[in-house]
C-alpha cells in the first residue's frame, strides 16, 4: 500500500467513524461537558468532521506512523484527552478494517487456488498445464511476460514448455541461458530478481522486473516458472507467494501428467499380458450360469438357450492397480491376480453368487437371489482384504484396496455365438449401470456403493449402515440414480467415525441439497477434521465450498454429472 493510498484509506475510516460511531460521539459530548470545552476536528483535506469552533488555541494531531490525517482543535489543555480517545478508537477501527482486508485477500487467494486446481485437473499434458499456469498468473499478478521451463533429465537440457509475451530472441536466449536455468532449477528456490541482476543479463534486457519459482514435487525440482514485466514495477512478497503456490500446483499436475503418460504405456503392456489370461477364461462358463438356464451340464446347453430374471450385478475393481503392479513382472502380475481371485471367489460363492467374468484388475459377479447376498459378500470381501493385507505387510508388499459397485435389475442370461463357437452372455443395461456405479466409488472415495434399486431389493436393510450420497447422472442413462454408501466394510476406526457422524453427515447433505452451501461446508469440514480418510465428506466439503461462489439456478437439484468408464 503506497503512502497516498494508506492516507486515503485512513481518512475514509476516520470520516466513517464520525458519521456512524454514535457511541464515540456520545462520549465526546460527555467529555466536552465535563471539561466545559469547545473543540473541532479537521481532516488533512480541510473537511470539518466535528464541531463548529475555529481559531482555538490548542491542537492535537491525530496521526499514525508519522502520518497525520486530522487535527483536533480545543480551548482547554485537559481536552487533549478527547483527542487521545478519538485516536484510540480510530486505531481499533483501522485494525478491524485491516483484518477484514486480510481475510478478503486470503479468500481471494484460496478461491484462485481452487479455480486453478480445477483447471489444471482437466489437463493431461505438460504443455497445456504450463500454458494454463501462465494464463492464471496473468489474471492475478501484474505481468507482461512469462515462461515455463522443464528440465529434460534424459538429455540434461532445459526446454521451454510455454511462454507469455514477446521475446525478441527466444531461441537464442534459451540456448544461452541453459546453464543458468539448470542451476536455478537444481537450486529449487523462489526469488524476486534484483534490478542489477536483470540489467546485467542480456536475455532479460526487455524486462524491468523479474521473479521466478521452482516446479517442485517432494524432494526434486521439475523446472521453473519465470514471470516478468516490461514496465517499471517491484514484485511484492505476496506476489512471489502466489507464484510459488501456482508453481507447486503446476508441478504436481505436470508430474501426474508424466506419470499418466508413462502409466498408459505400462498399462498397454500389462493389458496385453493379462488379456491372454482373460481370453483363456472365456472358454469356461460358471456352473451357476448353467443352472440358471435350467441345465446341469455344459454339454446340455444349446445355442439360443436363454432366461430372463431379476438379479443383482456386482463389479469389483482393484484400486491403484497400476501402482501395485509397476514393480512386478507380467508373471508376478499373473500370480498376484490369481491370489486375489482365489480369496474373493469363495466369498462370492458362499453368498449365493458367481463370478461371471474376470476383468484383469477386478471381476463381475451375479447374485440371482438378490441384493442382500451381494451386500453381504461386499462387506465380507472388504473384511477379508484386511487379513490379506496383513499377510502382504509381513512380506513388505503394498496393501490392496478394492471398490465395489452394484445395481439391481432384470437381464437376459443365455448362450450366443454360432455352432462352432458358443459363449455365455448376459444382456442388460443393469450390467452397464453396475460397472459405472463401481467407477463412481473412486469419485466418491467409497468402498461400497449401491443404487436405490438395490436398497429397495434388500430383504433386511436394518443389518447394514448407509450414507446417502445424492443423485448422480451417469453416461448412457437418461434419469439420475440415487446412490448410497454402505460403510460396514470400512476399516474399524473409519467405520466408528462414520457411525458417530451419521446424523451430522445427513445434516450436511440436507443443507447441501437445500442450497445452504456455506453451512454445508462447515458441517462437512467438521466431519472431515474428525477423520481425514472420510473422502465422501471431503468431496462434499469441496463441492459446497465451490458452490458458495457460484450462481445456482432454481432448477438446481444437486445431481452430480460424472463420466465414468
Amino acid at each position: 500500500m503506497t503512502l497516498h493510498t494508506e492516507l486515503f484509506f485512513k481518512l475514509k475510516v476516520l470520516k466513517s467513524v464520525f458519521k456512524r460511531n454514535l457511541g464515540l460521539l456520545a462520549l465526546i459530548k460527555d467529555m466536552r461537558n465535563t471539561f466545559n470545552s469547545e473543540l473541532s476536528v479537521i481532516s488533512v483535506d480541510n473537511q470539518l468532521l466535528y464541531g463548529t469552533a475555529t481559531n482555538l488555541p490548542f491542537t492535537f494531531e491525530l496521526s499514525d506512523n508519522h502520518t497525520t490525517y486530522a487535527t483536533l482543535c480545543f480551548d482547554k489543555p485537559e481536552a487533549k484527552l478527547i483527542g487521545e480517545v478519538i485516536q484510540l478508537v480510530l486505531q481499533k477501527e483501522l485494525e478491524k478494517k485491516n483484518i477484514a482486508n486480510e481475510v478478503l485477500g486470503l479468500y481471494r487467494e484460496i478461491n484462485m487456488i481452487y479455480n486453478f486446481s480445477e483447471k489444471i485437473s482437466e489437463k493431461i499434458d505438460n504443455v497445456s498445464i504450463a500454458q494454463t499456469a501462465l494464463e492464471e498468473a496473468q489474471q492475478i499478478i501484474d505481468i507482461t511476460h512469462g515462461s515455463v521451463f522443464i528440465l529434460d533429465a534424459n538429455n540434461d537440457k532445459v526446454l521451454q514448455m510455454a511462454r507469455l509475451g514477446h521475446n525478441p530472441n527466444p531461441e537464442k536466449s534459451i540456448a544461452n541461458q541453459n546453464p543458468i536455468l539448470k542451476q536455478l532449477i537444481l537450486k529449487g528456490t523462489s526469488l524476486v530478481v534484483p534490478k542489477a541482476a536483470i540489467e546485467a543479463n542480456s536475455a532479460l534486457n526487455h524486462l524491468k522486473a523479474v521473479m521466478y519459482a521452482p516446479l517442485k514435487v517432494k524432494h526434486r525440482t521439475l523446472g521453473l516458472i519465470v514471470l516478468g514485466n516490461e514496465r517499471e514495477k517491484e514484485f511484492t512478497a505476496a506476489e512471489l507467494k502466489l507464484l510459488t503456490t501456482i508453481a507447486l500446483q503446476s508441478a504436481s499436475a505436470i508430474e501426474s501428467a508424466q506419470l499418466y503418460q508413462k502409466g498408459l504405456k505400462e498399462s498397454r503392456e500389462r493389458e496385453e499380458s493379462i488379456m491372454k489370461v482373460h481370453k483363456a477364461s472365456q472358454k469356461f462358463v460358471p456352473h451357476q450360469f448353467i443352472k440358471s438356464l435350467g441345465k446341469d451340464k455344459l454339454t446340455e446347453v444349446a445355442l439360443g438357450d436363454q432366461v430372463e430374471r431379476e438379479v443383482t450385478v456386482l463389479f469389483v475393481d482393484i484400486r491403484g492397480f497400476t501402482t501395485l503392479s509397476e514393480n512386478m513382472s507380467p508373471t508376478e502380475n499373473f500370480y498376484f491376480i490369481n491370489a486375489f481371485n482365489k480369496r474373493m471367489g469363495p466369498i462370492i460363492r458362499n453368498n449365493e453368487g458367481f463370478i461371471m467374468q474376470y476383468l484383469g484388475d477386478g471381476f463381475m459377479a451375479i447374485f440371482p437371489n438378490g441384493a442382500q447376498h451381494a451386500l453381504n459378500a461386499s462387506i465380507a470381501m472388504q473384511k477379508d482384504l484386511k487379513t490379506y493385507n496383513n499377510q502382504r505387510k509381513v512380506k513388505n508388499r503394498k496393501p490392496v484396496k478394492i471398490g465395489v459397485g452394484m445395481q439391481n435389475g432384470r437381464l437376459i442370461m443365455g448362450i450366443t455365438g454360432d455352432i462352432e463357437r458358443m459363449d455365455a452372455a448376459i444382456i442388460s443395461d443393469t450390467v452397464n449401470t453396475a460397472a459405472r456405479i463401481e467407477g463412481l466409488s473412486k469419485y466418491f472415495g467409497s468402498n461400497i456403493l449401491l443404487t436405490d434399486l438395490c436398497m429397495k431389493n434388500l430383504s433386511d436393510a436394518s443389518k447394514f449402515n448407509f450414507r446417502f450420497l445424492g443423485p448422480v447422472k451417469v453416461q448412457g442413462k437418461l434419469n439420475p440414480i440415487d446412490l448410497y454408501e454402505c460403510i460396514d466394510g470400512d476399516e474399524p476406526n473409519l467405520l466408528k467415525h462414520k457411525l458417530n457422524t451419521l446424523k451430522l453427515f445427513k445434516k450436511g447433505m440436507d443443507l447441501y441439497f437445500n442450497k445452504e452451501f456455506a453451512m454445508a461446508a462447515v458441517t462437512f469440514q467438521k466431519i472431515f477434521k474428525k477423520h481425514t480418510d472420510d473422502l465422501p465428506a471431503k468431496l462434499f466439503l469441496n463441492k459446497s465450498a465451490h458452490l458458495i461462489t457460484q450462481e445456482i439456478g432454481n432448477d438446481w437439484q444437486g445431481i452430480a454429472l460424472v463420466d465414468t468408464k
